[in-house]
């Protein structure tokens, strides 16, 4: 059957403000575009769209999707203004000796103007807690949680993590990235059954928000890989798309597996370090509130490198979690050493912090940047008591990296933050921290369309509005522009054609009217 989408502004995203009048569409693909009266005769059905707005699908190039629904179901830590909010919400909901975990607290927003500590929750001392910062690269776990993994002050750091200790050399509770695993491979793993039950709820919310797809990474959390990956193969229908990044520690495992067309496998994924919020990001000299400290290093040279030959072994790219410059520096050593496979390009997750130096060598490599525009009002202005104001030139440099010609993504990091396209556009456009490095609206919305396609190489098949492409689309209310980001409503999400998500509120709304 062929559908005919019409009556409306329909955004092709090949150049600017090109629009056109209708689409023609056929078994999940674009076969044709062009004026109404042209492609209305070769129609089977008319979708009008009643004067709204159409772009090709929106993409999140970088979440967490089974977090993401994870966070719909937990305590979300990240409105409470308080530790002592926190513990008393937190003592409601325990049930006896069940490990409870939450996550969201960020210590920037807490009056305390501090971490949260193990003391602060050992008078629940029959049931072990972890409680998730928000950039997910520190947590705190109470002393059951700790007696029940079996740490001690006498317990040495793993590599690529700290264990948080107080003055006296005390534990406090907080686990820094790599020694997290210590409290949380205690927790008992997820079942197939109730990992459906998330992607499924996860995928509907996204569905709402105007997603047609995302590229995520969680194929090593939640015990063997092969459980997630079975929970995506029963959770995901024709309905959404899912580029799956395969942690290196379930790479090698899993290159035997198939993907389908709704479920994809993609690079390597690589965590080089931490996160700024969490003074672990990796950078080249000390945090300027924290002297001493330049972060954490999540491998050794020895151990990443392999890494990296090993993707090359598999003649694939690696996709790399760096946030400090000297993250991106040792990254990019690696990467010119061992390039990406021909015709192929490696992905830079976040790269909040850059120099000049590192630019001109980074645009020499066959990369694309993956970039989280909601970043910025999220973590200003606390990151300049972080960086201080010498290296904010090269920090969050967006319109700097795309006026350079480096190729761009946009995701959203959820459950870090909100997994919100829109939020993420208007965030990349009305920049009020860094106005020098605000995108135009055009570069806003090509990050979640075109640049997510280039990040896994599918950019002459999605991204745009063309015959041949995808017949992904999401339907707005009005027009984005650099004022409408936050009062556009999602009316509709497509995928291969078919309506997957339809804002009911709205036409009912509408309709009592």
């Amino acid at each position: 059957m062929k559908t005919l989408w019409t009556d409306g502004n329909i955004f092709t995203m090949h150049e600017e403000d090109q629009k056109i009048e209708a689409v023609l569409v056929e078994d999940g693909k674009i076969i044709r575009t062009g004026s109404k009266e042209s492609l209305l005769p070769l129609a089977n059905k008319v979708n009008s769209l009643n004067g709204a707005t159409m772009y090709p699908g929106f993409v999140d190039s970088h979440i967490h999707l089974i977090m993401h629904g994870e966070k719909l179901a937990y305590l979300d830590l990240s409105t409470f203004t308080s530790i002592n909010e926190i513990v008393k919400e937190v003592a409601q909901r325990v049930d006896g000796n069940e490990w409870y975990v939450a996550e969201g607290w960020n210590d920037n927003k807490l009056i305390e103007g501090r971490q949260i500590y193990c003391s602060d929750l050992d008078h629940i001392n029959e049931t072990p807690i972890v409680l998730k910062r928000v950039c997910r690269h520190v947590l705190v776990a109470n002393s059951k949680a700790m007696e029940l993994a079996g740490i001690t002050k006498d317990t040495p750091n793993p590599t690529g993590g700290i264990i948080g200790k107080d003055s006296d050399g005390n534990l406090n509770g907080l686990f820094y990235d790599e020694a997290q695993q210590l409290i949380t491979s205690k927790i008992p793993p997820a079942t197939t059954e109730y990992l459906v039950d998330v992607i499924k709820n996860s995928v509907s919310d996204l569905q709402a928000k105007g997603l047609t797809g995302v590229h995520t990474e969680e194929m090593a959390y939640y015990g063997p890989y092969t459980i997630p990956l079975q929970a995506y193969r029963e959770a995901i229908d024709k309905n959404f798309r899912v580029h799956l990044l395969r942690h290196h520690d379930a790479f090698e495992m899993m290159q035997g597996e198939k993907p389908s067309e709704f479920i994809e496998f993609g690079a390597m994924k690589i965590f080089v370090d931490g996160s700024l919020g969490g003074h672990t990001a990796l950078l080249s000299e000390d945090y300027s509130d924290n002297p001493g400290n330049k972060g954490v290093a999540v491998h050794d040279p020895d151990k990443l490198e392999q890494l990296v030959q090993l993707a090359r072994k598999f003649n694939e790219t690696i996709a790399v979690h760096v946030i400090g410059d000297k993250a991106t520096e040792i990254i990019v050593g690696l990467i010119e050493k061992y390039p990406a496979p021909a015709g192929k390009k490696d992905r830079l997750i976040h790269v909040n912090v850059l120099s000049e130096e590192l630019m001109e060598r980074m645009i020499k490599l066959p990369v694309v940047l993956d970039l989280q525009p909601i970043f910025v009002p999220s973590d200003f202005p606390w990151v300049i008591d972080r960086l201080g104001n010498n290296r904010l030139k090269w920090a969050y440099a967006w319109k700097t990296l795309i006026d350079r010609g480096f190729e761009c993504s946009g995701g959203s990091d959820s459950p870090v933050e909100v997994a919100d396209p829109l939020l993420g556009m208007d965030a990349a456009v009305n920049n009020s921290y860094l106005p020098e490095q605000s995108l135009s609206v055009f570069e806003a919305i090509s990050l979640f369309t075109t640049g997510s396609a280039k990040a896994i190489g599918k950019e002459n098949e999605r991204g745009k509005i063309l015959p041949g492409y995808d017949a992904d689309f999401t339907v707005v209310s009005t027009e984005l522009n650099k004022t409408t980001f936050l009062k556009a409503s999602i009316l509709e999400t497509i995928v291969a054609g078919e309506i997957v998500y339809k804002n009911n509120s709205l036409v009912e709304n509408e309709t009592n009217n």
